[in-house]
């Protein structure tokens, strides 16, 4: 066997092994198919007594209850709830009485809110709804006030702002 002739029997031979897998990959998903397309509108032995494996009672085209796909259940979210706080005055000496505006709002108007105040100074308050809330810093200190507002389902949300107390010059 010359150089030329071994040349063509490797490029032969990895054709042929290279068809061999082809045919070896596809023979299952043919063969797949065939099953699927037999059952779908051919006559084949896999569904040849279809009527022998149906539930009784039930007709031709109906589908048994433990074959069918749920239905998809419908989420519902909610919009959240909104609000603003504003500080005033935002600075001063100490002591210093601030007072906060709040606006707050559930666009869903699902029962009320809840306030839950945390002053930064170590006091909180649980007040009921107020457009204003007064509070006094007695300590000098930066500090951020936090209002967490809930509604009765849940869905709730927190606000902050900051208030800077400085010590008295004498």
């Amino acid at each position: 066997m010359g150089k030329r002739d071994r040349r063509i029997f490797t490029i032969v031979a990895a054709s042929a092994l290279a068809v061999a897998i082809v045919l070896t990959i596809a023979a299952p998903a043919r063969a797949q198919n065939n099953q699927i397309n037999n059952g779908i509108g051919g006559s084949s032995d896999l569904n040849a007594n279809t009527e022998m494996n149906r539930p009784p009672g039930m007709e031709g085209n109906e589908t048994p209850d433990s074959m069918r796909t749920p239905g998809m259940g419908s989420l519902e979210i909610r919009e959240p709830v909104t609000g603003t706080m504003l500080v005033s005055p935002p600075y001063g000496t100490a002591p210093l009485r601030v007072g906060f505006f709040v606006v707050a709002t559930d666009p869903e108007n699902i029962g009320f809110l809840t306030y839950q105040w945390n002053f930064g100074d170590g006091s909180v308050s649980a007040l009921p709804p107020e457009k204003y809330i007064p509070h006094l810093y007695k300590a000098p200190g930066n500090y951020v006030c936090s209002l967490t507002l809930k509604t009765v389902d849940g869905r709730s949300k927190t606000i902050f702002t900051g208030v800077v107390v400085r010590r008295r010059f004498d």
